[in-house]
């Protein structure tokens, strides 16, 4: 019989803030996912956030929050969704991350202003997250946040 494998408990913290992050993109990848889904994706969201609130990086946190707000706006919840998507781009402005998690923070605020309705916040989003995506150094990077971007239209209430 194999010796059952332990971890330590900031191996485990890892294991699942990774795995519940990971778990969340195949739902908002969907063109219309069901409102169970996005309720599961919100919880696994925040579980990442914990976990990683115990172990990770200032990266690490500001793409958990990314995720929560991203998930938010998916759900049409404005308000969470600015909330988590401004955390984000605090960590990453505060611990100068840059890159493709700049354009990353300008492009959740660009999705929760446009769930929220406010079109002033996102065309100024919108134009923040082009300059930042130009500015990436990586062009698959680039066409990664580029793709998100190209998910969202803005919808008047």
């Amino acid at each position: 019989m194999a010796e059952e494998q332990k971890m330590s408990l900031s191996e485990f913290h890892k294991k699942m803030a990774t795995e519940t992050h990971n778990a969340i993109w195949p739902m908002l990848d969907k063109v219309n996912p069901t409102s169970q889904e996005l309720e599961d994706a919100v919880h696994m969201a925040h579980a990442s956030r914990f976990h990683w609130s115990k172990v990770g990086q200032p990266i690490n946190l500001a793409r958990a929050d990314y995720i929560i707000s991203r998930v938010c706006s998916a759900m049409g919840r404005p308000e969470p969704a600015i909330y988590h998507a401004m955390r984000c781009l605090e960590i990453t402005q505060q611990t100068d991350i840059g890159d493709w998690d700049l354009a990353f923070a300008y492009e959740s605020l660009t999705h929760a202003y446009a769930t929220a309705g406010d079109r002033q916040q996102y065309e100024n989003y919108l134009r923040m997250t082009k300059d930042a995506i130009a500015a990436i150094r990586d062009d698959e990077d680039k066409r990664t946040v580029q793709a998100e971007l190209d998910k969202l239209t803005f919808k008047a209430s």
